[in-house]
């Protein structure tokens, strides 16, 4: 059904439709398949169904949704397809709640008020701690950190159960972890945490909602990047093309899907996630470094709903929306707040994860709504919580050729091993896309789009369209949103972590006991 001359894009999220715009723009013939029946790939947006009688709630994303400062890509797409950014408010107090205790703060980090000052003081060394080895990492080949190895072969829990002294900062720090890679702390190597971190440019930017990674959303919702391209595409892009067999050949590919349909072409791009890669035959088979990677490479457990309201109880209680909770007891691990301009219904984003998330997962879709509004009752101490006025919800886990959101993690041992075939293309014939693939926020919708335009420059350059020197390019910073660097407090900064001061504590203890000795010696040597 295409010339051998074509470019074959498998995957129309936006890593897969940002490789097919760039291609078009130079004048490549391409085929987009696409296994499901809709574009987006991880982003999805809702809009109210008249039919339905659904509320006037606008539209809610029920994928990736949020933009940040230094996301130049995803910005600089945002304006190029005339969708405008709005930013989302981080005005009054956060909540961290846990066992039934609510920390109310209004800086950046919780106080644990029902704990020691040292909770406080134990979190902010961690961080600090975490930034300093993660800046070791390099964002292209994290197995080639100078301790690597070392922080390969353990996980994030096994980490901060070492250096994190208190219990509520580590509890708190493993929630941090869970919620950014939708993994249990326990399943992530430390390596790819520190590299996660690196890409996002620190821990202060994946939290922050000002500055940060949360600061924005779009307009409409963000799959309508995905729509507009596919529009301008047209009828390049085909839906529900499983594609199950790939054979590359010295003189082009053949790409065959589950309706028997047989696509030739010059090249292919992959833009799936990893695990995705096990449904389909190559001929030749994968390098043995590939194939050991995309079984390694699970993707994250998540269910994200929204719960509307008639009113915003919350913000006439002085919160901001804002709520993170990992104590194993509330099902939801993170909330926030759905604000939009010009929509008159309330919302609050909840995402629950792991083995939260398989257990409602089973339940009518009303009692996972009784469950969720349950513990928003208890976080904001409010029996409106229970008084919903719709819900929706989306559990990534039942996409069956996406398998999870947000993004694929690797466990311990996993990157020293098989990291280098993450981007490396197989054979002559194929290149590798998608969020897990990207330099710069990966997981992230900015991830997807460097890495689907990244690819297709390789593309271009296997053709001999441009050079070598021309696949990676620095992406401009953008010019809408200012990059404001996040001031970290004093304590952030300056305070020694705990096993400083018991380092120090111990050489105080040592001069005195020889000081005391020596006293003793000169005495009674008189």
């Amino acid at each position: 059904m295409s010339s051998k001359g074509a470019v074959i894009v498998i995957g129309a999220g936006l890593s897969g439709l940002s490789a097919a715009k760039l291609l078009h723009e130079h004048g490549v013939e391409l085929v987009v398949l696409e296994a499901s029946d809709r574009v987006g790939g991880r982003t999805l947006t809702q809009t109210p169904s008249e039919k339905a009688g659904d509320p006037h709630y606008g539209w809610v994303d029920l994928g990736a949704s949020y933009v940040g400062p230094t996301q130049n890509h995803v910005l600089r797409l945002c304006r190029e397809l005339g969708c405008e950014t709005y930013l989302c408010r981080d005005n009054h107090d956060s909540i961290y709640f846990s066992k039934g205790k609510r920390c109310r703060y209004s800086n950046s980090w919780p106080t644990f008020w029902w704990s020691s000052p040292l909770a406080a003081w134990d979190l902010h060394a961690t961080i600090r701690k975490l930034d300093n080895m993660a800046l070791q990492v390099p964002a292209d080949y994290p197995w080639q950190a100078p301790h690597a190895v070392q922080w390969d072969n353990i996980t994030v829990k096994e980490f901060l159960k070492k250096h994190c002294w208190t219990r509520d900062a580590r509890e708190f720090l493993e929630g941090m972890a869970v919620a950014n890679n939708t993994a249990e702390d326990h399943e992530m190597s430390l390596l790819f945490f520190l590299w996660y971190l690196h890409q996002a440019q620190g821990v202060n930017h994946i939290w922050q909602a000002k500055g940060g990674a949360q600061e924005r959303k779009i307009i409409g919702g963000s799959q309508q990047l995905s729509i507009k391209m596919a529009k301008n595409l047209g009828d390049r892009i085909h839906l529900k093309k499983v594609v199950v067999q790939i054979r590359h050949m010295n003189d082009g590919v053949v790409v065959k899907t589950l309706d028997g349909t047989v696509f030739n072409g010059s090249h292919v791009i992959m833009a799936i996630p990893p695990l995705a890669h096990l449904k389909i035959h190559f001929d030749p088979p994968l390098p043995s470094l590939r194939h050991g990677l995309i079984q390694r490479c699970p993707m994250g457990i998540v269910l994200k709903c929204t719960v509307f309201y008639k009113r915003e109880f919350w913000v006439e209680k002085g919160y901001n929306g804002f709520v993170s909770c990992m104590d194993g007891i509330e099902v939801v691990g993170d909330v926030h707040e759905d604000q939009k301009p010009g929509i008159s219904l309330y919302g609050l984003i909840c995402f629950i994860f792991g083995q939260h998330a398989i257990q409602l997962k089973d339940m009518e879709q009303s009692a996972r709504r009784d469950a969720i509004c349950r513990s928003l009752a208890n976080f904001y101490d409010s029996q409106e919580a229970l008084e919903s006025v719709y819900y929706v919800d989306k559990l990534w886990l039942e996409e069956p050729y996406i398998g999870g959101c947000y993004s694929s993690y690797c466990s311990p041992g996993v990157l020293t091993r098989f990291g280098p075939a993450i981007r490396e293309p197989i054979g002559k014939r194929i290149y590798l896309a998608g969020t897990e693939t990207a330099l710069e926020w990966t997981g992230y919708m900015n991830g997807a789009i460097e890495a689907g335009e990244r690819a297709a420059r390789e593309v271009l350059h296997a053709q001999g369209k441009i050079s070598r020197r021309d696949i990676w390019v620095k992406e401009p910073e953008f010019s809408g949103v200012s990059v404001k660097p996040l001031q970290p407090s004093w304590m952030e900064t300056c305070q020694p972590n705990f096993e400083t001061i018991l380092t120090v504590s111990a050489l105080i203890v040592g001069l005195l006991v020889a000081l005391f000795e020596w006293i003793q010696s000169t005495i009674y040597s008189r």
